[in-house]
């Protein structure tokens, strides 16, 4: 029964996802190293388990720590390497396969002087995305780390990763691959300047590419839930989305259509899309059923949310369908900040799932 804002998860859309994924990466001849940081979780873990995956990439450190003690041996840190952290990334070491990513010397100068065991070492590269990296076009830069990582026995040079976050701002399949097609040719040039294997790794990329050139690895995550912005970007089909909020309904003001519900930024997070009126909205409704959820209600969204409030704003001729007591389901905008925040899964049959964060809700 639900009595408060639950994260309800699809398992047989989620393991569909992996598969497909999985599937894409083996016909590609891609390694495949999915990223865990939408999930976070063990349990969820055990399905990519269950598909083949051996290594995995995750955003922290701490995550890393978290994967290791059940088992994953070969794990990847998707962030700029944090060297302040350096016991923790000691002990890591000493235990698995840690891979980290490196886009200055000043990084590999630290993890020089305190590493016991190798580390893999990943060169960043920026795509034009802007967050983080080397440029392409700055090979002497390239180069110079490369030396660096080639030539000191404490490193295992693992190849390049980079990120098209960008692509997050396309709305369609043509204007993803309008964006990502000129990344390909650009890394085809590094690819024949360093002969070295390339990670490439966004859930829109992954989900509309059929063929990925000369990527050898792709660490997506997002696609294991999917998510409203990744059925507007065209990554998805409204029916791979395989996470949703299930929230009480409070109180009712039909004067101006609109719900009162258990359901804020505290469980949604402040992510949202814009309409074509280009007013925001944090989630998009859908039919409540005992397996889980329906089609999409045409005309209702998530129109605000504070703290533990969400305001749903609901279509008039339906109002007399639906009063305080009742639960709406709610599509949310990011399933990975969607999921951190909640900290825990409720399947469709009403399983727990655990989640690296759940300890702050108990």
């Amino acid at each position: 029964m639900i009595v408060e804002p639950t994260l309800i998860i699809d398992e047989v859309k989620a393991k569909s996802n992996i598969k497909k994924m999985v599937m894409k990466a083996q016909k590609n001849g891609c390694e495949f190293r999915p990223h865990f940081k939408t999930h976070q979780s063990y349990a969820i873990g055990d399905w990519f388990r269950n598909e083949g995956v051996q290594g995995i990439t995750v955003s922290s450190l701490k995550m890393a720590e978290y994967f290791s003690k059940k088992g994953w041996e070969s794990i990847t840190v998707a962030f700029p390497v944090n060297t302040l952290d350096k016991e923790r990334i000691k002990r890591l070491t000493e235990n698995i396969d840690l891979r980290v990513l490196v886009n200055n010397g000043t990084a590999l100068n630290e993890l020089d002087r305190f590493l016991n065991h190798p580390i893999g070492i990943y060169i960043e590269l920026d795509p034009g995305y802007g967050r983080t990296g080397i440029p392409f076009n700055d090979i002497e830069k390239i180069r110079t780390i490369k030396v660096s990582v080639d030539s000191n026995p404490k490193f295992r040079f693992e190849g390049f990763y980079t990120h098209t976050g960008h692509s997050y701002k396309c709305r369609s399949k043509e204007e993803i691959l309008d964006l990502i097609t000129p990344v390909l040719e650009k890394l085809e040039k590094i690819n024949s300047e360093f002969n070295s294997g390339i990670c490439f790794g966004d859930t829109p990329s992954c989900s509309v590419l059929e063929s990925f050139g000369v990527i050898n690895q792709v660490s997506p995550g997002n696609f294991v839930f999917y998510d409203w912005t990744q059925y507007t970007i065209g990554s998805c089909s409204i029916n791979e989305i395989a996470i949703a909020m299930q929230c009480p309904v409070v109180a009712k003001f039909e004067t101006r259509n609109e719900l009162l519900i258990h359901g804020g930024a505290v469980h949604f997070s402040k992510d949202f899309l814009f309409n074509d009126e280009k007013v925001p909205y944090y989630g998009v409704l859908a039919e409540t059923k005992d397996d889980g959820w329906g089609n999409q209600i045409h005309g209702a969204v998530l129109k605000s949310v504070s703290q533990e409030h969400g305001i749903v704003s609901y279509p008039n001729e339906l109002m007399d369908t639906i009063n305080p007591g009742d639960i709406v389901t709610i599509l949310p905008i990011h399933s990975c900040l969607t999921a951190d925040s909640m900290a825990k899964y409720q399947t469709v049959n009403g399983q727990i799932l655990d989640h690296m964060n759940k300890h702050i809700f108990d």
